[in-house]
Formats: structure tokens, C-alpha cells, sequence
């Protein structure tokens, strides 16, 4: 993917606005919460976008069809015993 560099600039309230370009290619809109993750170095950190929903998230995980995630939770149920 290739990497490209924006310019914002951080407002007395250390509040910044991202630029339109990378709000409309990310999906970003008003309300939308970002998690930043500290880089190793003192001037770096990077801003990701947390998801709208976890809905979804875990799809597939224990199982690809209800069948297989019943089972699942059963033999799961069977260990608590």
C-alpha cells in the first residue's frame, strides 16, 4: 500500500483536524474514535481508526456454521464440570 504524508497543524487545546483526503479515503466522519499508538521514537506515533462495531469481529473463529459453533460452546460447556 503505498504511504503517503499529510500536514495538520496541533491548535491550542492540542486538537488537530485531519485532513479531508485521508477522513473520505479512511471513513472517517464526525464522532468517529481514534486509538494513537506511541512509536519507539520520541516524534512518532501513529493514528488508527477503532471500528464503529464489533459486530462481526470474532466471525468464524469457533466455527464457520451454527452447527459447528453449538458444538463448540457445548464441548466448552462439558470442560466447566
Amino acid at each position: 500500500m503505498p504511504s503517503f504524508q499529510h500536514e495538520a497543524t496541533v491548535r491550542e487545546k492540542n486538537q488537530m483536524t485531519i485532513p479531508r483526503a485521508v477522513a473520505e479515503r479512511h471513513g472517517i466522519a464526525p464522532g468517529q474514535r481514534l486509538v494513537i499508538v506511541e512509536g519507539k521514537a520520541d516524534d512518532e506515533f501513529t493514528v488508527r481508526v477503532l471500528p464503529r462495531t464489533y459486530a462481526g469481529a470474532l466471525a468464524g473463529v469457533y466455527g464457520r456454521t451454527t452447527e459447528e459453533n453449538v458444538r463448540y460452546v457445548r464441548r466448552e460447556r462439558e470442560d466447566w464440570d
